[in-house]
């Protein structure tokens, strides 16, 4: 972390995931909660219903607190499909949590939103 995360008006960055399999949801969130590992009480995963609606996966994390380099070692995580992710957060943050997913999968950017103090991007994902 640099000398201006401290300036960082807003670290968290919430993930929505849509568009895939449970199974392809949680590998991306579980791979997102290690880089960015919550504290107590904060952040989390939550899912959508069930039945024949659409289902969005989502989870805060505080992007100004990543993980230690050498927690992160971990097998590649493998995806069955493409998979749709919006990022929405301070633009810092939301630059470090795309990075991560970029440094594990095949990233396309499908639009943005961008303002002072917060970003919104829409990504599609796949290994």
């Amino acid at each position: 972390m640099d000398r201006h995360d401290k300036d960082i008006p807003v670290a968290e960055v919430v993930v929505a995931v849509a568009d895939c399999s449970e199974e392809d949801a949680r590998a991306v969130l579980d791979l997102l909660e290690r880089s960015f590992p919550a504290e107590s009480g904060a952040g989390g995963a939550a899912g959508g219903g069930g039945g024949g609606a659409a289902t969005v996966w989502s989870a805060v994390l505080d992007a100004a607190k990543p993980a230690d380099p050498a927690g992160r070692q971990e097998t590649p995580v493998r995806l069955n499909g493409a998979v749709t992710i919006t990022l929405q957060g301070g633009p810092r943050a939301v630059e470090r949590v795309q990075a991560v997913l970029t440094a594990h999968f095949t990233v396309e950017e499908m639009g943005s939103v961008s303002g002072d103090q917060e970003r919104e991007i829409e990504l599609r994902i796949r290994s």
